[in-house]
């Protein structure tokens, strides 16, 4: 497998397809038989899918909406940046749900079962960002192809409006839905989540969820106000100011044990609050149970997470065939100008000629000791040997 990622921005979204499918052959030195697609919202997506298969007529694609994007170099914003794949013997398939409503983790069942007839290794999946549950999806999967098979991915973006993500397959463009491509002949697969946040005060429990995302209650307590009692006199600064400070969950979800108390499972980020219930709302299912604390970071804290991330995969597979990055909005705001830092340590150590590829997402999908979990603020990264 060989692999090159480019990035273009253009007022004309049809050229930026054209241009996509010239250069990505000319540094492949062949047509790629997949293109994985990251692309600011607000971009026409059909176009640049049109101007994409005038050149490249029997592609197969698969990609999504962000927040930003990641290429080879740097980290982006407002930009089309795909990845293009010779697979030269890999094999791999690719899948789509245009529309996954109700039912969500049967959903993700039926999803899964499509998955599992093509018997593959890895599968990388790219669900919606604002109507899915993305975490009754991924439990969906796991149904079926069990906890420990290896799923990674990122949830769908947009810049920031909440208003709508969108979902690329082929020459389709979909929302609320979701897309993925599945390899076979995976070599060796390396993964890591580091947020960088760490925990404060006490611990406590979630008394009083509901829908898996509305946390009503925290210790029998309206769990808005014990957020802003928390925040002090930052709580007037709400809900932007939620993103600096996410929920950590250290025990109480769905295959994993009770951490210790300075370990963090996963993050659980605000996307809004509820006044009139006096909730907290989040992206990611919150398990009733859920053993959770406060969180803090500075912006040192939050790219050392990501160092700490590159660092251990880069040791375990020091010569990978590509690396994925799979990273959320909500460090890039916390970062502000400073949100290309978190890549360069681990960049260098993979060097220039590994190719690379990912986005900014709404939930990043990474396995934590085996089994992938569905994290919010979290640097994720997977290096793949195929």
């Amino acid at each position: 497998m060989r692999a090159a990622t480019v990035s273009f921005v253009d007022d004309d979204p049809t050229q930026i397809g054209r241009d996509i499918a010239a250069e990505l052959c000319e540094l492949l030195g062949r047509a790629p038989e997949l293109v994985l697609m990251f692309s600011a919202a607000r971009y026409d997506h059909a176009r640049v899918l049109a101007g994409l298969y005038e050149r490249l007529p029997t592609v197969r694609v698969v990609g999504c909406s962000s927040f930003g994007e990641i290429n080879s170099e740097e980290a982006l914003s407002g930009s089309v940046t795909a990845m293009g794949i010779a697979a030269e013997g890999t094999p791999f398939a690719t899948f789509v749900a245009p529309d996954i409503s109700g039912d969500t983790r049967g959903a993700g069942r039926a999803f899964a079962a499509e998955v599992q007839a093509f018997a593959p290794d890895l599968l990388i999946v790219f669900p919606d960002g604002l109507k899915v549950n993305s975490t009754q999806f991924l439990l969906g999967l796991q149904d079926v192809l069990g906890d420990r098979f290896p799923i990674i991915g990122g949830v769908a973006a947009d810049e920031g409006a909440f208003e709508r993500t969108c979902e690329l397959f082929d020459r389709e463009v979909h929302s609320g839905g979701a897309v993925g491509v599945a390899f076979k002949g995976v070599v060796q697969l390396v993964t890591a989540a580091r947020s960088g946040w760490m925990p404060i005060g006490s611990l406590r429990t979630c008394t009083r969820v509901e829908g898996g995302n509305v946390l009503l209650e925290i210790d029998g307590q309206p769990a808005l106000e014990l957020y802003r009692t928390y925040l002090g006199p930052r709580a007037g600064e709400m809900p932007a100011v939620s993103a600096e400070f996410p929920i950590g969950v250290v025990g109480g979800v769905a295959g994993s044990q009770r951490l210790a108390d300075d370990e963090i499972l996963l993050l659980r980020g605000i996307r809004r609050i509820d006044e009139p219930r006096r909730a907290l709302v989040f992206g990611g299912d919150l398990p009733e149970g859920a053993q959770v604390r406060m969180t803090r970071a500075t912006k040192a804290d939050v790219i050392q997470g990501a160092d700490e991330a590159g660092a251990k995969v880069c040791a375990a597979l020091p010569r990978p065939t590509i690396a994925f990055f799979f990273d959320c909005m909500a460090r890039k705001i916390v970062l502000g100008p400073r949100y290309k830092d978190e890549l360069r340590a681990t960049f260098a150590r993979l060097g220039p000629d590994v190719p690379k590829v990912g986005f900014y997402t709404f939930g990043e999908l990474s396995p934590v000791e085996g089994t992938t979990m569905h994290h919010e603020e979290t640097f994720t990264i997977a290096l793949l040997q195929a």
